[in-house]
């Protein structure tokens, strides 16, 4: 087993693995990031409410997990991971491209929804080829690998302001859409690690020389009995043989394990706070009057310390020094500390940054520490789980969207936003001490 595990973090694809899925999420998170800077040109343009557009921008990464994660996960077993992923790029690409045509809100939020099953088949199918190439330091190649999108939430924010400047937000959308097509690219770098077994051909047997009447007539008879065997079956029988069939593909064994189903819950709230940090970092930027530009660039602060968080957490769990979720309930402390002083941080430009950095540093160990928990929790159900947490998280991402807008249509203050991003933190701390003691229950019962 450990020759096996060797060999395949050996193999020299991995590293194209590795930039597939660092790239990808460079363009994803980017994008989404980018929606920041479009929410207050929606508002405008589309006579809107803040509400709305937080909404509608969630369903760019949120909807998509929501409606389709376990049954993309589903079919990870029918199809390879590749070719889900070239579909989801081809939709991601063709969606973002028309957006900037829409004449209603409505509209545009179609076409975020489509772009964001695009994403879903983009997110479940890219976890597990990672999975397989690093087995033994997963949770430093999740890091690294994800590490990607916080650059890309430096990068491509301030350069999306730049081009909305330039020529106006609907060239900007399009010219990110026609970006977004580099999907179908990372896709086609996933090769699957365990080649095909080859088909051969039947050898040929001694039915060659009997008489074809014999054979016909025994074909009839064999029908025949297949059809009265077929007519005896009960719908009971059909649907045992469907629910087996379900459980199956979906794995909905793992839906009755308690830690589970109470983890679940994390990522909900993980989602939430995902969510709204990442879409209302730059509207409170612009709504203080420290402008257009150098709002853009509270992203690039924000990414570089999520960047830090992506790439130090991988290490430190891999190498024994902490366990996962340990470090994954002091970053949601970290997160919910510095978004609970928000209000104090909103007097200079500044302190601001300096509030974009420590919270980045929390949210960037936060998100791929889910999966390093998860992995341990499930165990050999990883695949499976992945969806279920995907779609928990992608429902959160849709929640946080519409709270933190409701949040600022009512007190037209996104200081209130980030004091209920702080509170969603310290649920997520005490939920995470409740799954703790949940699972050191069951080991001593087991």
């Amino acid at each position: 087993m450990e020759e096996q595990s060797a060999a395949h973090f050996h193999h020299p694809w991995r590293w194209m693995i590795l930039f597939s899925r660092f790239f990808w999420t460079f363009m994803c998170l980017g994008s989404f990031k980018s929606m920041g800077v479009l929410i207050p040109h929606f508002v405008d343009s589309f006579s809107t409410s803040t509400t709305v557009a937080g909404l509608v921008s969630s369903f760019l990464l949120g909807f998509g997990l929501l409606t389709f994660g376990p049954f993309i996960g589903a079919m990870m077993k029918v199809w390879d991971c590749r070719k889900l992923f070239i579909v989801g790029g081809l939709l991601v690409g063709i969606c973002m491209t028309a957006a900037p045509f829409s004449n209603t809100m409505t509209v545009m939020g179609v076409f975020f929804a489509l772009m964001s099953i695009g994403f879903a088949f983009i997110q479940v199918s890219s976890v597990k080829p990672l999975m397989d190439y690093f087995p033994d330091t997963f949770a430093t190649a999740n890091g690294v690998s994800l590490s990607g999108g916080t650059i890309g939430m430096m990068v491509i924010p301030p350069l999306m302001e730049y081009l909305v400047e330039c020529y106006g937000w609907r060239s900007a959308l399009a010219l990110l859409g026609a970006f977004s097509f580099n999907h179908v690219v990372c896709g086609a770098l996933l090769r699957p690690l365990h080649s095909k077994p080859r088909k051969y051909d039947l050898l040929p047997s001694h039915n060659d020389d009997v008489d074809p009447k014999y054979l016909k007539s025994s074909s009839q008879s064999s029908n025949s009995q297949r059809e009265r065997m077929t007519s005896r079956v009960s719908v009971k029988k059909i649907c045992s043989i469907l629910l087996e069939f379900l459980r199956d593909r979906f794995d909905t064994e793992v839906l009755t394990e308690p830690v589970f189903v109470l983890y679940q819950l994390t990522t909900i709230l993980n989602g939430m706070v995902y969510s709204m940090w990442h879409l209302f970092l730059i509207p409170q930027g612009i709504e203080l009057g420290f402008g257009d530009r150098p709002a853009a660039f509270l992203a690039t602060y924000g990414g570089l310390g999520s960047l830090v968080g992506r790439l130090g957490h991988g290490t430190a769990v891999d190498r024994g020094l902490i366990k996962a979720s340990t470090l994954l309930a002091l970053s949601a402390l970290l997160f919910a500390v510095t978004c609970g002083l928000n209000p104090l941080a909103t007097s200079s430009y500044t302190t601001l940054a300096i509030y974009a950095v420590v919270s980045g540093i929390a949210i960037g160990a936060i998100y791929p520490l889910c999966f390093v928990v998860m992995r341990e929790i499930t165990g050999d159900q990883q695949t499976s789980a992945y969806s279920w947490l995907f779609l928990s998280h992608g429902g959160g991402q849709l929640l946080g969207g519409f709270f933190a807008g409701w949040i600022h249509d009512v007190t037209e203050n996104y200081e209130f936003d980030f004091l209920g991003m702080g509170a969603l933190g310290a649920l997520m701390v005490i939920n995470l001490v409740l799954t703790r003691c949940l699972t050191h229950c069951c080991e001593a019962r087991d």
